[in-house]
């Protein structure tokens, strides 16, 4: 728990409330500060857990994390692998559908509601489907910037900067997006600190942070909307080897990484299309399958922005791509792709 006088923090009440649902007594180890300042890599807290038999399970390494999404939890995975301790998550709120992927992972997490998963030896704990109590509720932050229209924007920016500090009108013509929600997207980017304005030039701030949430929001928001169809392709070594632009169709997912890493032999195909998908299914020979390896999807950004890199899709839709694959091999990629992308500037 915190020290008496002090604002408890995220992890003194995700234990506070599991303590109060289980009877569990959590017993904690805080690493110095200067073991972070040697290994940044260290655990933010060591966890036992004291059993009301008397029994001792653990230790767990901690990872404290503000707010859980895809890709703080794809480091946080790579993570898992290597170090010798179960990690264990402790988080603000794990929503149902997060809750599910901790699951089937098999990672332990608790948050301020009291929801859990405990998996360890014969010691098995799920509690799921509490809320985070009204006086913890932070007020609502802005989500326009981050809904379909606000993500097309922010790709547009983000590929292109010059964009920032355009007319409206001229962003709007090149986005497609409405001249009010542009004036909305900008005014949520500000209040979220990823826009900063001095005098008339605009600059983006935060931009690892606005990358992931972009990333996340696309995923839970977005990408699914966009799916056409799935299909079976069985020559799955043409892939590499195909150049779709001419089709108006864009590589994403494992076949853009792997052209752009040299790192994994894809497993799935993602494609993103300007429809019809004809041309692309028959030059691929394709065949409709609900449970196939290749995912036809509706191209998103703007076309007039020229965002894509020859037959692939622009970085960012790449780098989502993997993640909502979620198994290690494309996680492990994202992170590759994303240290190693240079094409968006950060200034």
């Amino acid at each position: 728990m915190g020290k008496p006088g002090t604002k408890p923090t995220i992890l003194d009440r995700a234990i506070e409330a599991f303590q109060q649902i289980t009877g569990i007594q959590p017993e904690l180890e805080r690493p110095a500060m200067a073991l972070h300042a040697i290994d940044r890599t260290a655990p933010d807290a060591l966890l036992h857990l004291r059993m009301p038999n008397g029994r001792t399970i653990g230790p767990f390494a901690v990872e404290v994390k503000h707010r859980l999404d895809r890709a703080n939890l794809g480091q946080i995975i790579i993570q898992t692998q290597r170090t010798e301790l179960p990690t264990l998550i402790a988080t603000d709120y794990v929503n149902p559908k997060m809750g599910e992927t901790l699951f089937e992972r098999n990672i332990p997490y608790l948050d301020t509601a009291g929801n859990a998963l405990i998996k360890l030896e014969d010691v098995f704990i799920h509690i799921t489907g509490r809320k985070v109590p009204v006086d913890q509720r932070k007020t609502k932050a802005p989500t326009r910037a981050f809904r379909t229209a606000g993500l097309k924007l922010i790709l547009a920016l983000l590929d292109n900067r010059p964009l920032l500090n355009a007319r409206y009108r001229h962003i709007a013509d090149v986005t497609g997006v409405a001249l009010g929600t542009i004036t909305n997207v900008f005014k949520d980017l500000e209040e979220l600190g990823f826009l900063q304005t001095i005098g008339d030039h605009r600059r983006l701030r935060k931009f690892d942070e606005l990358v992931h949430k972009w990333a996340d929001a696309y995923i839970e928001t977005t990408r699914e909307k966009l799916v056409i169809g799935k299909y079976t392709g069985e020559d799955t070594d043409q892939w590499l080897n195909t150049d779709l632009e001419q089709l108006g169709a864009w590589w994403g997912g494992e076949v853009a990484a792997a052209r752009m890493t040299g790192y994994l032999r894809p497993e799935t195909a993602t494609i993103y299309i300007n429809p019809p998908a004809g041309r692309v299914v028959a030059k691929l020979k394709l065949r409709k399958d609900p449970n196939g390896n290749v995912e036809v999807l509706k191209a998103f950004w703007p076309l007039k922005l020229n965002a894509t890199q020859g037959d692939r899709a622009p970085f960012i839709v790449v780098y989502a791509d993997l993640l909502a694959i979620g198994d290690d091999r494309t996680i492990e990629t994202a992170r590759m792709l994303y240290e190693k992308h240079t094409a968006i500037d950060r200034r």
